[in-house]
């Protein structure tokens, strides 16, 4: 058994690299890819600034549970600046074509499992959200208004992050669905002291 597993190895690597000399190519699938995580990047800092600012100049102009909203606002978003920012020229770093298959399946793989953690995540920050404007009912003066306005912020910053990653997540998905048709045409078959793979144009 063993002395097939070379061969194996070796067929299925010339096999994908066979499919990746098909209509589809590689280094335009990866470019997409590239060009919709930074278009999301750009997507999240423009939502980012705007509530930067937004809550810079609120939470100046108003009093109670409404000032601690926008100024929740205000800091959350400096976070998501930071992540849109480092993930827009981190990807304005990223060769098309230097994936492989191999590489290309990865990526496809790594972009999707981060927005469905990030979404469960968010699920998280609204319930997060909804607990401390709760526990602000129990609160009385400028910590009722604290909680409940920084609830208030969390489950709206929650609410935004879960349709952007959903968002993401589909468009990612229905993206990907193209470098996977790429193993439709191919078949592999067994036999004895052989393995052999074909692709179908």
């Amino acid at each position: 058994m063993h002395k097939y597993a070379g061969t194996l190895i070796l067929t299925l690597l010339l096999a994908v690299r066979l499919v990746a000399q098909d209509s589809l190519s590689l280094p335009e699938f990866n470019r997409e890819r590239i060009q919709t995580t930074k278009a999301a990047m750009v997507v999240l800092g423009g939502w980012s600034v705007a509530n930067i600012a937004t809550g810079l100049v609120a939470m100046g102009q108003t009093s109670g549970e409404a000032k601690y909203f926008h100024q929740m606002n205000a800091i959350w978003n400096v976070v998501n600046l930071g992540i849109a920012t480092a993930g827009y020229f981190g990807n304005r770093k990223l060769h098309p074509g230097s994936y492989n298959m191999q590489g290309s399946i990865k990526e496809q793989y790594k972009i999707e499992k981060i927005y469905l953690v990030n979404g469960a995540l968010d699920v998280a920050y609204i319930l997060g959200g909804l607990y401390a404007r709760e526990y602000g009912k129990n609160q009385s003066g400028k910590e009722q208004d604290r909680w409940k306005g920084y609830g208030s912020s969390i489950i709206l910053q929650g609410g935004f992050l879960l349709l952007y990653d959903v968002v993401n997540l589909t468009i990612h998905h229905r993206h990907g669905k193209a470098l996977y048709r790429k193993f439709d045409g191919m078949q592999i078959t067994f036999a004895p002291g052989q393995v052999a793979a074909s692709l179908r144009f």
